[in-house]
This record gives structure tokens, C-alpha cells and sequence, in this order.
């Protein structure tokens, strides 16, 4: 979706430097030497400690909020998007009735015409798959609230499930699996109309739109597919420049580090989508970032100051890329996290690209372990010597006389000694 502010500030690292630095890096055969060589250009997350995975970032003027893949959808908000993000808790208030249980992938946050919205999937009764989902939206007063879910009935979703006939039951699916639809992205033409994209689940994917009402909670009409691809497309973000419209998206299998964001642009915002090519905007070479994908776009209304927020993959309890696979039925989280991610967007005449990333806080690091509070040992002492107790022998002729000892045996008193 595009956003707007009001203000930018940030650090940033230039990315004019990162193809010199792969050049002019040494020589390796090795790929945990090239790991390191990316791995050293990574830029530092804005949140990393927890997951955050298919963000969506605005800003209301006052602070950044983002909202993220989780239990009823995860939330953080931050004075600046550079700064500490402090986690706000659940984004939805309750589970609709159409849900089977709260899981939410992929939330949507945008600016309504009474407060604001969000667009948010969740697992349906009715579909061939457990994660087979359907797409809802719910209401806030303040982006910094709560959201209530709007309706008993989701917004989009297939005509084939065992919910209340959703508002855009996604018709014109011939040759698509019978699945679900994902990543809901809502987009705001110059004339004020919305619209919604959203990605059919399974393969090949589909990125469809619809018409929203000017409430953003109902459809007009019915959805058409933009395009269709053999493999994965997903988290579609339309932004308008110039005279073009741009699609930005994900490519790939999102627990793999060559999962990237492509764009690919056409005159028309219904039409002539299929057949374009797509144009890397991030991956895991000119990012170092293990997997960048769901990208939400945040436009500024001052020049140059337009963001890419992303996420990607960092080694668990650390703020690091960690280039493995995070599929195979294990829990991705013992093993690693998807952090987000920022970076400075520029518009040039052949499309966008990404001119410096924001870096995000240094780790905190941990307390020092504190000293162990000295324990008091008793040293033992041996007596002094003391007089022998038979004298020593005596000319034969003189008798022998057994005698006491000179001194007794004497107790020293020990000062106990810390031991360092």
C-alpha cells in the first residue's frame, strides 16, 4: 500500500557501496566466507529480539506503528523508525465468527476515512487445507487501539468454503488450485477510490484487486487477477509514480534466504500486468539480508524520504542474518526469527531503488554477571612443636627418669581470608 508522512529522520548506510564491497571482498571458495562477507553488511534489524514477519508500517503523525504475522497479529509502535520498538500487544480484540482459530498472517493497516482499518487473514472453516485463509477487516478509532472485527462474514473469500458468503467470493479461478487467499494490501488512487489486492494460495499463485466501498469494509463489482505465475507471488504492494503503476512483491519460498522483493511496473492499473518483467528492488546479495521479503511501502510527502520496510531472517537471541533453510517441519523459531527491516527508497526514471538502509538500535548488551560474595574458609594450623617427652639418654650409670614436657600444646586462632 502507499502511506504517507510528515516527517523523516533516521541513520542510514549508503548502498552505492555494497557491490564495491562483494568486489573488493578476498577471495573465498568457501561459502561460510561469503556468509561472513554478507553477513558483515547486513543492516542492523529495528526489531529483532521477537519475530516480526510480513510487516505492515504506518505512521500517524506522531509515531510508527507496525503490525505483524502473529496470534490475533502482533503490534509495536516507535517514536522513530530507527529507535527502539516496544511491543503493543494483540492488533485484534477478538477472533470472528467465520474464523477457525486467531492466527493471523500478513496484516494490513491503513488510514480510513473515520479512523483506521486493517485487513487481516485467518484460517476458514470449509477449506481443503488447515492454513487454507480467508481475509477480514477490522476497525480502530487510533492505529494505537485495538481493532474490533467488522463482520461475521470475511471479506474475500472463496465460494467454496463453509463460511457466511464472503463479499468477493473470488470468481474466475479457472486452472488455480482450490485454496485460500493471503496477503491483503490495501491501495488509495489520486480520486480517493480504495482498492484491495490480495495473493490466491497454492501454485500457480494469482495477485487479484478489488474495488473497495469508500469505508474500506465492503467490495464493489467482483475481483480480476493482475497476474499469474507458475510459482510464488506473494505480498503485493501497488504504489502509483508518474505515469506508472508499480507492483511490488515477494518471489519465492519465504523460509529461504533467496526468497527477495521484485517490482515490475505497467501503465494501467487493471491491465497489461502479465508479461512484465520483474526488477530485483532487495535481495540476499545487495542487502546481506538472509531472505528480504513482505515489503510494505511508506511514501513521505517531503522529496527522497520514501521507506521500504521489510523483513529477514537473523540467528535466534542474536540481531544477525543466519543463511539456512527454515522449512523441513521444524520450528522456525528455536532456530531463527524474521526481523524488520528499513531502507530509504528513491524513485529514478527506470524505477525504484533502495539508496541507504536504516539502521537499526545496537543490542543492548547483558548486565555484567556479579561477584560472588567471598565465602569465609577456616585455614587449619599445626601446633608448634613442643619439648620431647623423654629427655634425651643419660650416661649408663645415671638412672632415667621419665619427665613432664616443658610447654603444652598451644591453639592459634585463624583470620578468615577472602578467597579472590
Amino acid at each position: 500500500m502507499t502511506r504517507h508522512l510528515t516527517r523523516w529522520a533516521g541513520a542510514l548506510t549508503a548502498l552505492a557501496v555494497l557491490p564495491a564491497l562483494l568486489a573488493l571482498a578476498p577471495g573465498s571458495t568457501s561459502a561460510s566466507g561469503a556468509d561472513d562477507r554478507l553477513a558483515a553488511m547486513a543492516p542492523r534489524p529495528l526489531i529483532w529480539e521477537r519475530d516480526f514477519g510480513d510487516p505492515s508500517v504506518v505512521f500517524d503523525g506522531t509515531k510508527w506503528f507496525g503490525a505483524a504475522t502473529g496470534f490475533r497479529g502482533r503490534g509495536s509502535d516507535s517514536a522513530n523508525d530507527w529507535g527502539i520498538w516496544n511491543p503493543t500487544g494483540d492488533l485484534l480484540n477478538a477472533k470472528p465468527a467465520w474464523a477457525k482459530y486467531a492466527g493471523v498472517w500478513g496484516p494490513d493497516l491503513e488510514r480510513g476515512p473515520a479512523g483506521w482499518l486493517a485487513y487481516y487473514t485467518m484460517p476458514s472453516r470449509g477449506l481443503p487445507h488447515a492454513q487454507d485463509r480467508c481475509i477480514g477487516v477490522a476497525t480502530a478509532p487510533s492505529v494505537d487501539e485495538t481493532f474490533t472485527p467488522v463482520s461475521d462474514r470475511p471479506l474475500v473469500c472463496p465460494d467454496y468454503s463453509a463460511t457466511e458468503p464472503a463479499s468477493d467470493p473470488v470468481g474466475g479461478r479457472a486452472g488455480l488450485p482450490r485454496r485460500g487467499v493471503i496477503d491483503p494490501s490495501s491501495f488509495i488512487a489520486p480520486d480517493g477510490r480504495r482498492f484491495l489486492l490480495y495473493r490466491t494460495q497454492g501454485t500457480p499463485s494469482t495477485i487479484r484487486m478489488i474495488r473497495l466501498n469508500p469505508a474500506g469494509t465492503g467490495t464493489f463489482g467482483t475481483s480480476r487477477e493482475l497476474i499469474r505465475d507458475v510459482g510464488v507471488l506473494e505480498n503485493p504492494v501497488m504504489v502509483q509514480h508518474g505515469d506508472w503503476y508499480y507492483l511490488i512483491t515477494s518471489r519465492g519460498d519465504y523460509g529461504d534466504c533467496r526468497y527477495r522483493t521484485i517490482w515490475r511496473r505497467s501503465h494501467f492499473r487493471h491491465k497489461d500486468w502479465q508479461g512484465t518483467r520483474g526488477h530485483a528492488l532487495v535481495n540476499r546479495r545487495n542487502s546481506g539480508v538472509c531472505g528480504p521479503g513482505g515489503a510494505d511501502y511508506v511514501e513521505a510527502t517531503t522529496s527522497h524520504a520514501n521507506r521500504l520496510f521489510f523483513h529477514g531472517w537473523v540467528c535466534k537471541g542474536t540481531n544477525l542474518p543466519c543463511y539456512q533453510s527454515y522449512q523441513g517441519g521444524k520450528d522456525f523459531e528455536d532456530v531463527g526469527k524474521r526481523a524488520l527491516y528499513a531502507a530509504r527508497l528513491r524513485w529514478t526514471k527506470n524505477g525504484p531503488v533502495l539508496s541507504a538502509f536504516v539502521q537499526g538500535p545496537e543490542p543492548v548488551p547483558p548486565p555484567p554477571s556479579p561477584t560472588p560474595t567471598p565465602t569465609p574458609t577456616v585455614t587449619p594450623t599445626t601446633p608448634p612443636p613442643t619439648s620431647p617427652t623423654s629427655p634425651p639418654p643419660t650416661s649408663p650409670t645415671t638412672s632415667t627418669t621419665t619427665t613432664s614436657p616443658t610447654t603444652s600444646p598451644t591453639t592459634t586462632s585463624t583470620i578468615p581470608i577472602p578467597i579472590p
